[in-house]
């Protein structure tokens, strides 16, 4: 399974536990994979899902809100590239439709006649919980996330980026879900990805893992928190090692440009034309031209600090510099 599904799994354990609440998680279940069939004023709705979890979690939750018969199917469905996926759909009858319709506010009406699914929310709430409870809704049938997984080359390094995702149909909608999520600190990006169709996005990991928290998905945040944890410690040991690597070809560097400016004075004038203490530090790096700064100390001895060995090179370019003006 992925990690979408897993954790849209978790949060489906989540108790429902007024009636207000479970009302608000099926008028967000309908409203994002429902249909709705209006015939003379007769409303039936089904919902169609691959989540057999789902489809058990929403006969749960009308069974405790109506006494009613609730009738699932199951069939396949192929696309295009022959790939089969196993739907189940459930499908209530009239007479509950037009309650949970009337209930939810998810039908508008014009006087009697019922004309389609209303715009927005629709739905009122009293508290918190009441909000949480729609808020489920939409993320168990509409949240998809990636996260970075193992390379197949090196199981210890992760690929990939950080990504969740809601769609929606309805501008109004996204607007809402978007302000209901930010009353809890968890800040959603809305897009446009095509005709009469919305997106609500996150890219950074933390605020990722804030959005599955909210739901009560601790396994879920687990896992992305190791991840997390695994690359930022991997990252600050590349940072390191590159930070070496760099130190040392600039070491590398500084003591082919100090070389060079020996030979030249050497050729010019003679290193016999420098002080003593000049004088036995060109010979040095001359003998040695890929010694760092702190070796050279090591090998002038007498106490002398790299900052002092560097500021003896600083005068011999100075030297070099000017002979070359």
């Amino acid at each position: 399974m992925s990690f979408s599904t897993d954790f849209k799994q978790e949060i489906l354990n989540n108790e429902l536990k007024t009636k207000a609440e479970r009302l608000a998680f099926i008028s967000a279940v309908i409203r994002q994979i429902g249909s709705i069939h209006i015939s003379r004023n007769v409303i039936n709705f089904e919902i169609e899902s691959e989540s057999s979890e789902l489809i058990n979690k929403c006969v749960e939750v009308i069974k405790s809100l109506y006494d009613i018969e609730i009738a699932i199917t199951f069939h396949p469905v192929e696309n295009s590239s022959k790939f089969v996926k196993n739907y189940y759909q459930l499908t209530l009858p009239a007479v509950a439709t037009k309650q949970i319709a009337t209930d939810t506010n998810l039908i508008e009406y014009i006087g009697d006649m019922a004309v389609g699914f209303s715009d927005g929310v629709g739905f009122e709430f009293n508290s918190s919980e009441e909000i949480k409870a729609y808020l489920l809704g939409i993320a168990v049938t509409s949240v998809s996330i990636t996260i970075p997984v193992p390379s197949e080359s090196d199981s210890r390094v992760y690929v990939g980026s950080y990504s969740l995702e809601m769609r929606f149909n309805n501008e109004s909608l996204t607007y809402d879900i978007m302000s209901y999520f930010a009353e809890f600190d968890i800040f959603l990006k809305k897009v446009k990805r095509g005709e009469e169709v919305y997106g609500l996005y996150i890219r950074d990991s933390e605020m990722i893992s804030d959005f599955m928290a909210y739901f009560g998905g601790s396994n879920a945040v687990l896992e992305l928190n190791n991840i997390i944890v695994s690359r930022s410690v991997r990252n600050k040991t590349n940072r390191e090692r590159n930070c070496v690597i760099a130190n040392i070809d600039k070491s590398v560097m500084a003591g082919q440009k100090q070389y060079l400016a020996i030979k030249a004075i050497d050729e010019k004038i003679g290193l016999d034309k420098l002080s003593d203490k000049l004088r036995e530090l060109a010979k040095i790096r001359l003998d040695n031209p890929d010694l760092t700064l702190d070796q050279i100390a090591e090998l002038v001895g007498g106490g002398i600090s790299k900052s002092g060995i560097n500021h003896r090179f600083r005068k011999i370019m100075e030297i070099a510099n000017s002979l070359n003006k």
